[in-house]
């Protein structure tokens, strides 16, 4: 079972992100992956964008268990408390050749709607290697500690609730490349975004949001307490 150093701890704290690699092997990603494939066409109708599956935790048994897996729960237990609760789960995803953005951002701006949490952050799992080509992420290091910014609605892109571009020091934004198997872990606070997809491969992501247990609420039927606050 993989947990933060306190090295990553430190660096989270500071930079609002770590990554953590090797976490899943390949070929419980492909099985994954496969769910995904199979979920895909019957959650359409739900999804704000092409290849996303919104409250995918719910979707089927595998994706629970995926959203629940104690390898998850053991990288954050040192930065979600008291307890751990999901606050929502999605896979999202770049097809082959789009070219949508998703815009500078913070996940709170959305999150803040149905609840409040000291200490919400997701895990971003890539099924498949995510490279500047295919729409890794893109964050600015530290500004997490800036608090929850302004955010307007774009007509266009992925992640419309969006900083006014003005606010965001793209000179500071880093990308975040991550092996398929890793877990990035960031803060909701953290501004992120990513680039359109150039490659003729996808490139998804599975999504779990988790807050403190002793936040009560959070996106709907999803919030789901996994350890309780002691």
């Amino acid at each position: 079972m993989i947990k933060l150093t306190p090295a990553q701890l430190r660096e989270y704290e500071t930079q609002g992100f770590v990554l953590a690699p090797g976490v899943f092997p390949a070929g419980e990603l492909s099985e994954l992956d496969r769910e995904i494939d199979r979920l895909e066409a019957p959650a359409a109708a739900d999804a704000p964008h092409r290849g996303w599956v919104m409250s995918l935790a719910q979707r089927s048994e595998k994706t629970r268990a995926f959203a629940q897996d104690e390898r998850l729960l053991a990288l954050i237990e040192e930065i979600v408390r008291p307890g751990i609760a999901i606050y929502s789960a999605k896979l999202t995803a770049k097809p082959p050749r789009s070219p949508e953005v998703c815009h500078w951002h913070q996940d709170d701006a959305y999150y803040i709607q149905n609840s409040s949490s000291r200490t919400r952050m997701s895990v971003w799992v890539p099924l498949q290697d995510a490279t500047p080509e295919n729409g890794c992420l893109w964050v600015v290091p530290g500004s997490h500690r800036a608090g929850l910014q302004e955010h307007v609605t774009r007509p266009d892109g992925q992640c419309r609730l969006s900083m006014p571009e003005p606010l965001v020091d793209l000179s500071k934004a880093v990308p975040a490349p991550a092996r398929a198997g890793s877990v990035l872990l960031f803060s909701a606070l953290l501004w992120h975004a990513s680039k359109g997809n150039a490659t003729d491969g996808k490139r998804r992501a599975f999504i779990v949001s988790y807050q403190e247990a002793s936040t009560v609420g959070g996106n709907g039927a999803q919030w789901k307490i996994l350890r309780p606050a002691s």
